[in-house]
């Protein structure tokens, strides 16, 4: 039984995500709702919550006033939102789990889903403070959070040089390392387009910092800072070319 927390500033917010806990089964549990910071952290000490439904504005506060308040993380956290771009760029980065309202049937089921198959609480805390470290970074400084066969690394957006797609999967080339991740190269096209990354053909995602020369040809082709070359397609020249006026 996973004991479940709502913490949200509007009553009609709260009563969804108890109607969508109740339609769910018997695998969740509510053991209280708050709408107020003060009051989420108290009943969060007393209540010791599994899971938490965290809004991101509440009153004149936010979730992650809440998170840095409480410091210590013991808990799964499913953030609930109607806004906040940037907010929603951090949770990708750090790869926590958030829901877009007003809130889906079939989008809470997955995220419950995926919530059974995490690791641990103690994955969530790294999660949640890479996640409020990203919030008071610029983006050329964020960091962003890569599966490994053996867990996880984090690296910062930075040091990634190029992405190359290989069907479903993606080789992410950083300046110490290389990773194959099993997602797919328009995954990382959305989550580091707002990070100067551009899409030169359907297979390659490069970082505009680490490109070192253009060379013409019918697409041409970039050399980068690991003098790896890259092709440009034709299709995504023109757009390419561009950046560099």
């Amino acid at each position: 039984m996973i004991r479940t927390l709502i913490i949200d500033d509007e009553q009609h917010c709260i009563d969804r995500i108890e109607k969508l806990i109740n339609d769910y089964g018997d695998n969740l549990k509510i053991v209280g709702a708050c709408s107020t910071v003060d009051e989420a952290l108290k009943k969060t000490n007393s209540l010791n919550p599994d899971l938490v439904f965290l809004d991101i504005e509440i009153h004149d506060k936010t979730g992650f006033d809440y998170l840095e308040q409480l410091g210590e993380f013991d808990f799964n956290l499913i953030f609930t939102t109607a806004f906040n771009n940037y907010a929603i760029k951090a949770f990708k980065y750090s790869a926590m789990d958030y829901l877009l309202k007003p809130i889906d049937s079939d989008d809470f089921s997955e995220a419950i889903k995926r919530l059974n198959k995490r690791i641990s609480a103690t994955d969530t805390e790294v999660q949640i403070k890479l996640l409020l470290n990203n919030l008071k970074k610029e983006n050329h400084k964020k960091t962003i959070r890569i599966p490994t066969t053996d867990g996880f690394e984090i690296i910062e957006i930075s040091d990634i040089i190029h992405c190359q797609a290989e069907t479903s999967y993606t080789h992410i080339f950083t300046k110490n390392n290389k990773f194959l991740v099993s997602k797919g190269i328009r995954f990382y096209e959305d989550l580091l387009k707002d990070a100067n990354f551009f899409r030169i053909h359907n297979s390659h995602l490069v970082n505009i910092d680490h490109i070192k020369k253009y060379t013409k040809g019918k697409g041409g082709y970039v050399t980068m800072s690991d003098n790896s070359n890259v092709d440009v397609s034709t299709r995504k020249k023109e757009d390419f070319l561009k950046l560099f006026k």
